[in-house]
């Protein structure tokens, strides 16, 4: 499947690039479509019931409003949870549903049943209704109506609430994805009959008969229409008050044919209605607050622009004096965390390209590679436009790009290193042949890779899998990140099949440049770092494993005291404090106090750009709030500009510290996205909530006092808070039954006239155009001010008399409740504790156990916890399945993909080594664990075990050529795979860095992810190239390991098998030694030859005289004192100088190269020496092997001289060989044999020669097959000695440069500093700047004319060496065809005609039909042959390697 794809992708390259400019394409449409936020909304579904009933306290709308909706609620199918407030005047019930329910059939669900709950509340006590359908961000932008300059006194706060409610609110409303303009403050304007009393009694007239003539003199009616003359006049009977003048000469009564009017009795005025909330702003008193609430699920970015484009609009058309000032605008810090975004991933992209770039060193690779991010990018926005993801802080922040392109890594690399095989077909041809052979390429690296790079992919995204499944706050919080990662790892593999092969195939090259780069450095410098600590590794297992079992206990103990929390709190850039005033406090008293607290923190402190503070409740009251509850919210101006404290907590304190000044007040500090995230999700507005669950309210009350004060000491608890739910100040009637029934009266119509006396009642509404306004009758504000007031009030009986009302009932002060708050239908009083510079989980435990050995509770009456604690909680019992969930789903994988047990185990063991360094980097930044860091442990799981599939698949593949031992083998393999681990993890923790270290608005959030997955993937890769290695020893030839003592059992079935061999072995020979072969003697060679041990000693210290290029010469420091030098004090100067002599820059930079010259030199010094050794190693190896196979020859002749001459001496005695035969048969035998011993002789020489330059003392054995070496062709001026001759013409022409530069004139320094020690003494500075021009130059001329003549010398050299090398390999190649056509003679036909020839004599000689001269001809001829062949053997051999280390 994977192969039809990529050859489709090679041969149809126009359609894959028109596919990938279609991604592209799309991609940047939805980056213009795609809804832009700050953070993901984790708001639960939830909806809101309010009811308002101004003139109920609060036991009463717990009764009679509260608990009829809770119950209607609680039967309705989906719901989790219901939470209500009843205040005085309020009910805020909220149901909690479940996610899968949507957004729109739990309002319909409720909207039936508050039928059904308004049947069940008294009439005139409220009908509950809906909250608007916005979240906890839908508080989008926030403004205040502001005057300016001048007009103060035109406006009254009543005319800006009018503007407010009638102007400006009308024009926000109908903006697509405004759900709620909220107005706060100011007076609600109303037309109000105001009576007195006194003159109502006098008229003796009652309230309600005002009232009923209010409500029947302001109507209007029509008579449908008439007809005349062709014409249909409507009939209107317009009856409404248009002016006070009109409400003034309403009739309230005929006495005696004297009509009363209201205006006798009453003032009919501008008034307002009875406030429960304000707003005040930046210390001078109150102002007007519009709150925009935005949809639920709605384009926060879109609908923000919007809206400020209106009240741009809008600013144009307010009355004049007035204009919009905006508080609070979301855009801000979707600006600020989108930079933040933007920044990590450009800076992640470049980092990973860099990293990729340097551990490559090909450019055109590395480019390749890099294109795989912008378009796996916009694929990943692509997707998450279609799939509805909002674009924000946690659905790109998390992407690593280095993670993201490692399919594209594996493949192009591979790509590369084809390419670089077949270099030379890929050099000659037609362009169109060599791109049919780059075609083939691509295909072949991409077919081949593609396989592993999936397999990696496959585990990543089955590592998210869990994430996938996380439910409430935190499976909203993290969802988003999964899904966005996911989407760019598919996006990945769908441009590792498509895009990456047809663009290798495009513009990668094969390189013709040898030079060393900065790639090549590096991983010289690893290998040189890595190689000695795996040897030691491999020399000491017992301490690498029990270094590594103890790291991981040390990690699990230092977890245990990390603490945690849920999600690090975002910086939103503002502060909310809610200070506590006491229960009951006026709204005038808390206006009045508030002003005072912004006049103090605007006049202490230069942070603070502008503060507003809501007081009470709004209009529509989403968040209930008494009247001596404030939320200050203040707007800070950037942290570079701060003075007085240098991060919020301590900012947070100085705050507090200078509000002290106010008595009685205690403060919360928190931020205002975070207080309505809390208030909405868990109903509090802190880190924890300590709820105390009860029916009595007094109890549990005081139970909240006495833990309220246990706590206070506890470190970390800050801003302790109690709910204050009792205090409220109260007038109470009480009335007294048995007076009423004397008189006749009913409590209804007492009610009701109370009610309308002091709390005012609505009779009509009064018309200004469109505007519509309230017709109110209460008392007069005097009348209005005192319990004596209440007692005095007249209310009529049935008879038409008139009593106060203290004749009939007691009216007296006391206490209520100020408010109560139920959870699932159980009251609840809360402690609320934010957390200060300590991690949550810590601090919660500290307070339950506190609490539990110092609180006794009474039967009935429980603690529980909740806040961000409880979200903390859920997340954790969630993580504590996923986390397993996704470890064994990796397992699973591991061992369906590898069918085996062992490998699924060993790979395995990089996720607890991963773990080591994520907890330890958190440790050492000092963060807590946190759902984040949770999430980026699951993460790191999935990257972290690639490593150990690359090393585990290569020692697999070099442990089935069974030609190396096991230390070889992990040798080996570490160091094949060095290149691949380190990009592989190298650029998936680069990725990372810019957002572990961000600072930007919205980075706590990602910073302990990014720390655990660039913690983890360092001591996972350290561990893995380390410790892995050594399980693979144990796993692969290890029976089992005994604990205690430690100790490694071995497996006994290698000792069996020698055993079972031994008897073979003893036939052969006494002494079986080692077999060496000719790559081990050339290793061998190499790491312990002298002269090469030498020449990299003397590189490297060419290589450290590099940074004296730049030796500015020594500096000197003098002192001196001159009597002629006089001071003003008249005493000589004693003067300190400081002097410094210098070239001119140029010359340093021409030193510069000259010792990097120097160092390239050595280095290709040293180059020619390995392969001279390499040579010698090869010739000599060969050598021995060919003058082992001549003794072997010999022994064979020898044996056979022996046996025929036993013959022949036998043959003698019977006399039928003479004498001389038998004499010269002797003779020839004692020749063979002296040549036997000069074979001999020499084999030992060779055997020490080669044992000298291996530097290989042990007993050993050379390979018996003679090779025939390949010749690889290159050309001469490839060669180390010609490059080493480049290095030095590159160095002499340096030198020219060196000695042009010494004509450019020096300069000197001097700064001196006089005084001396005697009265009046002072201090004189002086500086002096010399320059040296060097005005005699003949003699420097002379050595540029030199160093320039050397140069040219050494092109002439150069040129000659070509020469000299061309012609040498010609010769070379000419010689070694010839030599090549006997060897082939020999195989072809002489090696049958030596063994016949050898037959034939041996069998004729002793068959008498050769005479002993035929028999040693024939036997020397055949000799000749084989000997001929092992010649021209080892001239062939010796002739290919100077052929392929051809030097001059």
């Amino acid at each position: 499947m994977l192969e039809k794809i990529i050859d489709f992708s090679i041969r149809n390259k126009l359609i894959v690039i028109l596919f990938t400019l279609t991604i592209v394409g799309f991609g940047l449409f939805a980056i213009s479509r795609i809804p832009v936020g700050a953070v993901p909304d984790i708001t639960n579904n939830q909806v809101q019931v309010i009811t308002t009933s101004q003139n109920l306290s609060t036991q009463e709308i717990e009764q009679f409003i509260t608990a009829p909706v809770e119950m209607e609620m609680a039967n309705l199918p989906g719901v989790e949870e219901i939470r209500s407030v009843s205040k005085f005047g309020i009910s805020l019930v909220t149901i909690v549903f479940d996610e899968s329910m949507g957004t729109y059939l739990p309002r319909q669900l409720i909207a039936e049943k508050l039928k059904a709950a308004a049947t069940v509340i008294p009439e005139g006590f409220g009908e509950p209704e809906m909250g608007p359908i916005t979240t906890g961000l839908g508080e989008i932008y926030q403004y205040t109506l502001d005057l300016k300059e001048g007009y103060e006194d035109r406006y009254s706060a009543s005319d800006l609430r009018t503007i407010q409610d009638w102007v400006v609110k009308r024009r926000l409303s109908g903006i697509s994805g405004v759900v709620e303009i909220n107005s706060w403050g100011g007076f609600l304007k109303q037309y109000e009959v105001a009576i007195d009393p006194v003159q109502l009694s006098a008229m003796n007239l009652t309230l309600m008969e005002v009232f009923d003539a209010l409500q029947a003199n302001n109507s209007i009616s029509g008579g449908s229409y008439i007809e005349k003359t062709n014409q249909s006049y409507f009939i209107r009977g317009d009856g409404i008050v248009k002016s006070l003048q009109d409400i003034e000469n309403i009739v309230v009564k005929n006495i005696d044919k004297t009509p009363i009017l209201v205006k006798n009795i009453a003032k009919v005025q501008i008034g307002h209605a009875n406030r429960y909330g304000a707003i005040t702003a930046n210390g001078k008193g109150e102002t007007i607050l519009g709150q925009v609430m935005m949809l639920k699920d709605a384009d926060s970015r879109q609908v923000i622009n919007e809206v400020k484009s209106r009240v741009a609009e809008l600013q144009n058309n307010l009355p004049e004096g007035v204009y919009i000032n905006p508080i609070v605008d979301r855009s801000d810090l979707v600006a600020k965390t989108s930079l933040t975004v933007v920044e990590n991933l450009l800076l992640g992209a470049f980092i990973v390209m860099l990293t990729v770039l340097l551990l490559l060193g090909n450019w055109r690779s590395a480019l390749v590679i890099a294109s795989v991010i912008p378009l796996a990018l916009l694929f990943t926005i692509s997707m998450m436009y279609l799939f509805g993801i909002d674009a924000n802080l946690m659905s790109l922040g998390a992407l690593d790009f280095g993670i993201i392109i490692d399919g594209a890594v594996i493949i192009v690399e591979y790509i590369v290193l084809r390419m670089t095989m077949r270099q030379q077909e890929l050099s000659v041809g037609t362009p169109d042949q060599r791109q049919n052979v780059m075609d083939k390429v691509a295909a072949e690296g991409a077919t081949k890779m593609m396989k592993s790079a999936i397999f990696g992919q496959i585990i990543i995204l089955i590592v998210f899998i869990p994430i996938l499944s996380l439910t409430g706050v935190e499976g909203k919080m993290f969802k988003p990140m999964a899904m966005a990662f996911s989407f760019a790892i598919i996006g990945a593999m769908i441009m590792g099949l498509t895009w990456v092969p047809v663009a290798s195939s495009l513009f990668l090259k094969p390189s013709v440049s040898k030079k060393k780069n900065l790639s090549d450095w590096v991983m010289r410098m690893a290998e040189r770092s890595y190689l000695p600590v795996i040897h030691w590794a491999c020399c000491h297992k017992r301490i690498v494993l029990g270094a590594a079992l103890l790291s991981l206990l040390l990690t699990g103990y230092l977890f245990g005291r990390m603490g945690g929390e849920f999600v690090p709190t975002l910086d939103e850039g503002d502060f909310v404090i809610q200070p506590v005033l006491k229960t009951g406090t006026s709204l005038t008293k808390t206006i009045e106090t508030t002003t005072r607290m912004e006049q103090i923190l605007l006049e202490k402190f230069p942070e603070v750009e502008k503060i507003v503070s809501r007081i009470g409740a709004a209009e529509v009251p989403t968040d209930p709030m008494s009247m001596e509850e404030i939320d200050m919210i203040i707007k800070l101006k950037p942290k570079r500009s701060w003075t007085t404290a240098s991060n919020k907590e301590e900012l947070a304190e100085r705050f507090k510290e200078e509000l002290m000044v106010i008595p009685g007040i205690e403060y919360e500090f928190t931020q205002p996205i975070e207080m309505r995230f809390n208030e909405l999700i868990t109903g509090v507005r802190s880190d924890i909530a300590i709820k105390i669950f009860g029916e009595d309210l007094d109890y549990i009350d005081l139970k909240a006092n006495e833990i309220k004060d246990l706590i206070s000491g506890i470190p970390g608890a800050g801003d302790i808070i109690m709910e204050k739910t009792a205090g409220l100040p109260q007038i109470k009637i009480d009335y007294d039954r048995s007076k009423i029934a004397w008189h006749g009266a009913d409590i209804s119509a007492l009610n009701r006239y109370l009610a309308t006396a002091f709390g005012g009642e609505t009779a009509g509404l009064v018309f200004e155009g469109e505007r519509r306004f309230d017709l109110v009758l209460r008392f007069d504000p005097e009348s209005r001010t005192d319990i004596e007031d209440i007692s005095r009030m007249q209310v009529p009986l049935p008879g038409g008399a008139q009593l106060p009302l203290s004749e009939l009932a007691d009216i007296y002060y006391t206490e209520g409740p100020a408010k109560i708050s139920r959870e699932n239908t159980h009251r609840r009083v809360v402690v609320a504790v934010n957390v200060r510079n300590r991690d949550l989980q810590s601090v919660v435990e500290d307070i339950r156990s506190t609490i539990d050995a110092n609180i006794e509770l009474e039967p009935g009456t429980y603690i529980a916890y909740g806040g961000q604690f409880e979200n903390l909680e859920n997340a954790s019992k969630r993580l504590l399945i996923a986390v397993p969930v996704a470890l064994l789903l990796i397992f699973i994988f591991l061992h369906f993909a590898f069918k085996s047990m062992r490998d699924a185990i060993m790979i395995f063991s990089a996720i607890p080594l991963a773990t080591v360094g994520g907890v330890v980097l958190l440790w050492l930044r000092g963060m807590p664990f946190s759902v984040s860091a949770g999430v980026g442990f699951i993460a790191l799981f999935g990257v972290a075990v690639l490593n150990g599939i690359v090393l585990i698949e290569h020692l697999k593949e070099l442990m089935k050529s069974k030609t190396l031992s096991m230390r070889e083998l992990i040798i080996q393999g570490t160091r094949d795979r060095l290149r691949p681990v380190m990009l592989t993890a190298g650029a998936a923790a680069m990725g990372f860095l810019p957002m572990a270290l961000s600072t930007g608005a919205g980075a706590e959030v990602q910073r302990p992810l990014a720390t655990v997955v660039i913690g983890g993937l360092f001591t996972s890769t350290m561990l893995t190239m380390i410790a892995l290695p050594l399980m693979f020893e144990i796993f692969y030839k290890v029976k089992g390991i005994k604990l205690f003592p430690f100790r490694v059992l071995r497996s006994k079935g290698a000792p069996l098998v020698l055993l079972l061999l031994l008897p073979t072995f003893v036939t052969r020979a006494q002494i079986s030694s080692p077999e060496l072969s000719m790559e081990r003697a050339v290793e061998l060679a190499l790491e312990n030859n002298l002269e090469i041990k030498a020449q990299s000693l003397q590189t490297a210290a060419q290589e450290a005289l590099i940074a004296t290029g730049w030796d500015l010469g020594p500096t000197t420091i003098s002192y001196g004192s001159d009597q002629n030098n006089i001071a003003e004090n008249n005493h000589p100067l004693q003067v300190w100088g400081l002097s410094q002599d210098l070239s001119f820059p140029s010359l340093y930079s021409a030193e510069r190269s000259a010792r990097t010259l120097a160092h390239s030199q050595a280095q290709h010094q040293l180059s020619v020496i390995k392969e001279q050794l390499i040579q010698q190693v090869s010739q000599t190896y060969i050598s021995l092997q060919v003058i082992n196979q001549k003794a072997a020859i010999y022994m064979q002749i020898d044996s056979m001289y022996s046996r025929l001459l036993e013959g022949v001496e036998l043959r003698h005695q019977e006399g039928d060989i003479n004498r001389l035969t038998l004499l010269n048969l002797q003779a020839r035998k004692q020749q063979f044999q002296t040549r036997l011993k000069s074979i001999q002789n020499e084999q030992q020489a060779a055997f020490r020669q080669l044992s000298l330059i291996t530097a290989h003392n042990e007993a050993y054995v050379v390979k018996e097959e003679i090779p025939l070496l390949e010749y690889h062709p290159r050309e001469p001026e490839s060669s180390p000695g010609f490059q080493l001759m480049q290095s030095q013409q590159n160095l002499a022409l340096n030198e020219v440069r060196i000695e042009r530069n010494k004509l450019l004139p020096d300069f000197s320094l001097q700064y001196f500093i006089g005084s001396n020690a005697y009265q009046d003494a002072a201090y004189y500075h002086g500086f002096e700047v010399g320059v040296a021009l060097p005005v005699f130059f003949v003699a420097q001329k002379a050595r540029i004319k030199s160093a320039r003549l050397k140069h040219d010398a050494s092109l002439q050299q150069g040129a000659y060496l070509s020469e000299a090398l061309k012609t040498k390999q010609q010769e070379l190649l000419s010689t070694q065809m010839q030599v090549k056509t006997q060897i082939d003679y020999y195989h072809n036909e002489g090696k049958a005609l030596y063994r016949e020839l050898l037959r034939s004599a041996q069998i004729g000689f002793e068959n008498g039909e050769l005479d002993f001269y035929q028999l040693a001809v024939s036997t020397e001829t055949a000799l000749q042959l084989q000997l001929d062949y092992l010649d021209n053997l080892l001239r062939y051999n010796i002739l290919t390697l100077e052929l392929n280390y051809l030097n001059k």
